[in-house]
């Protein structure tokens, strides 16, 4: 019995991502934030091609990834990865979305600055859950701002307002 529970684990996660995109520690962020918002589900990322022009409108995230996530025959949403800059250094999340685009989850993954770290909290980046399409995600007035953080909650703020706004788009065009 406990070998078939180690291979389902195992499968289970082997299938969650295409790990040849991300490090280690890295994917085990990520694996380990979809196992809990999708516990009984063996869930993938298929990645999806963004066209440029769209994302030369949303000037405040770089390096975007956009995957649709999927279970068994099931689309679940999408995630969506980027970088967004604090006071030095640039920073990556995921922003994970239901299939209505409201958004599930906020994640920091790799945050490099001394700085305004703060950010990472989950009690912080709860502010997002329940937000979608850009909507009611402005500093200060609908997200708290945060002491230590005065460049990086702003940026990172704007930041999955611009996902959100990106991923209704997509949506969009889709249909």
């Amino acid at each position: 019995m406990r070998k078939i529970s180690i291979l389902i684990c195992l499968l289970v996660s082997s299938l969650l991502l295409n790990a040849a995109d991300f490090p280690k520690s890295i994917q085990k962020k990520i694996d380990n934030t979809l196992l809990k918002l999708y516990p009984k589900k063996v869930v993938e990322l298929k990645d999806m091609l963004v066209p440029d022009s769209l994302l030369l409108s949303y000037t405040s995230v770089k390096n975007v990834k956009v995957s649709l996530l999927k279970a068994a025959e099931s689309e679940l949403g999408y995630a969506c990865f980027a970088s967004s800059k604090g006071k030095n250094d640039y920073f990556d999340y995921m922003v994970i979305f239901d299939a209505d685009l409201i958004i599930k989850k906020v994640v920091v993954l790799v945050y490099r600055s001394t700085y305004g770290g703060e950010i990472m909290s989950r009690s912080w980046l709860k502010q997002f859950i329940g937000k979608s399409r850009g909507e009611s995600l402005q500093i200060d007035k609908d997200i708290d701002s945060i002491s230590g953080a005065t460049l990086s909650a702003p940026s990172i703020t704007l930041g999955v307002k611009d996902l959100s706004l990106l991923i209704a788009e997509i949506n969009k065009q889709e249909k």
